[in-house]
């Protein structure tokens, strides 16, 4: 490095050399105008006192520009090009042009970085109204403030969305009762748009008006009503405006309004990977398969029931007896009711079935292998607790590739789903059921709608189980705020 400077300054020097003879004329006639314009300030000075400042002034003028003229006749830009260019071949080797062009380039990221940190924290934050926790201490945790610092656009590919509606999963129980958090606590560490590891905002989906795109998005429009879904480690939906990738995002169907577009995307991406990705259903390989669908009628049951019955599946569902009518109308043949009979002896009378989705949990683990055929597949789109919440970051996910591995190699029927990374949530799989949506063969189902302030109570509702489809919560259009920290 040292030998490079010192080539560099010897190279500068020669440069200098190679100029000064055509610059020295410049240099003198500049020095002699110099001295012109200060003699000329001080008679002008002197002049003004004895009242003749205007002709005196006017004269110094003249003389100048004409002395001026003269100076830049006797530049020649020409010598000085050819000077230079025979330099820059002669002289500049390319480990000179190597160095000067890193330096260039590390000195640019090294200034733009500094700029931008400068930039952001003289700039006021915007606050917004969210539902988020800030413990993992259960539902009791769950509340709405309105003064969590607002995202903004940090890379090319983001999208800043104005929510209308957001839908409440149960999932967001889950996490109000630590379900990710080392996860989340990891991936927050590099994320410009959280305040560290709480608060936490939730949901998983929602609907909403695109009001500013990164430089790079091409997907939708600013102005444009969309529809999104987030994984469970991003920051939450439940708020007045949030910034997702582009791949999150899709147009939103015109048939559906805000609250039905919000209550869907998470569903449709759970049901679509359990169906699809893991059990290997699709348009063209349901016909004739017997699927049974524990929970027909919460928010993944409600979109699988649809999904296999467009696809010509026979559909077997359980639910509770005021859910019965609602399970036949959105597509299921034969229905079990849990609360007025014994649905596990009900389910054991029955054929065994090639596809089981089990929307409850890992407590009916045993009883779907009952009911399954051999070589058929169970699907369980909850999970108890991940491994990284029980082992911690490295040893979680060595734990969690020992599962996939399971999965892989054993041959019996096998309660799949929670796994790290296995949900896919993307726009694209959203535009996929569009056609199902605009033919009817696909309805949103919202159980109730509540508005921003009364998330708590919403949350409540969700928590009893007794919930058919979907809960939402309505956000009312507001302009950010920008605040001082801290401050409400």
């Amino acid at each position: 490095m040292d030998h490079l400077l010192f080539l560099a300054q010897e190279r500068a020097d020669s440069a200098w050399l190679a100029l000064h003879s055509s610059g020295s004329q410049l240099t003198n006639s500049l020095s002699s105008l110099k001295d012109g314009a200060r003699t000329s300030l001080q008679n002008a000075l002197n002049s003004f006192r004895n009242q003749r400042f205007g002709e005196e002034v006017a004269d110094r003028v003249r003389r100048w520009l004409a002395h001026l003229r003269e100076v830049l006749s006797a530049v020649k830009p020409s010598e000085i090009y050819d000077r230079l260019f025979i330099f820059f071949v002669t002289e500049v080797t390319r480990t000179h042009m190597y160095f000067g062009g890193a330096c260039f380039f590390f000195g640019g990221i090294f200034g733009m970085f500094v700029g931008m940190r400068l930039r952001s924290s003289l700039v006021a934050p915007q606050r917004m109204r969210a539902v988020v926790i800030n413990s993992y201490k259960g539902i009791e945790a769950i509340g709405v403030v309105e003064d969590v610092v607002a995202p903004r656009i940090v890379e090319p590919h983001q999208v800043l969305v104005q929510v209308k509606a957001a839908g409440i999963d149960y999932l967001d129980i889950k996490v109000a009762q630590g379900y990710g958090r080392v996860l989340r606590q990891q991936l927050n560490k590099y994320n410009p748009n959280t305040e560290g590891e709480f608060p936490v905002v939730l949901g998983r989906d929602c609907s909403g008006v695109v009001v500013a795109v990164g430089r790079d998005v091409s997907r939708v429009e600013q102005g444009e009503e969309v529809w999104l879904a987030v994984p469970f480690y991003h920051p939450g939906t439940l708020s007045e405006y949030v910034v997702v990738s582009e791949e999150h995002v899709a147009p939103k169907p015109s048939q559906l309004t805000y609250e039905g577009a919000a209550a869907l995307p998470y569903s449709i991406l759970t049901a679509w990977d359990a169906l699809v990705t893991q059990a290997g259903l699709g348009p063209q390989s349901t016909a004739g398969k017997r699927v049974l669908v524990h929970a027909g009628v919460s928010g993944v049951g409600v979109v699988a029931l649809q999904l296999v019955r467009a696809w010509g599946g026979s559909i077997t569902t359980t639910v509770s007896t005021r859910a019965a009518p609602l399970a036949h109308m959105l597509g299921a043949e034969d229905v079990i009711t849990y609360d007025n009979s014994n649905f596990d002896k009900e389910l054991l009378m029955r054929e065994k079935y090639d596809v089981i989705l089990n929307t409850v949990g890992q407590v009916l683990h045993d009883s779907c292998l009952k009911y399954c055929l051999p070589g058929g597949i169970v699907v369980t789109t909850t999970s108890s607790q991940l491994p990284s919440d029980s082992y911690g970051y490295i040893a979680g996910g060595l734990y969690s590739l020992y599962l996939r591995a399971k999965y892989w190699f054993v041959k019996t029927p096998w309660l799949t789903g929670g796994r790290l990374g296995t949900l896919e949530v993307k726009g694209d799989i959203l535009e996929k059921v569009v056609p199902l949506i605009n033919s009817g063969q696909l309805q949103a189902v919202v159980d109730k709608a509540y508005s921003a302030q009364d998330a708590e109570v919403a949350f409540a509702h969700v928590a009893k189980g007794e919930q058919i489809g979907r809960t939402v919560v309505r956000f009312r259009a507001r302009p950010l705020a920008s605040r001082m920290e801290g401050s409400l």
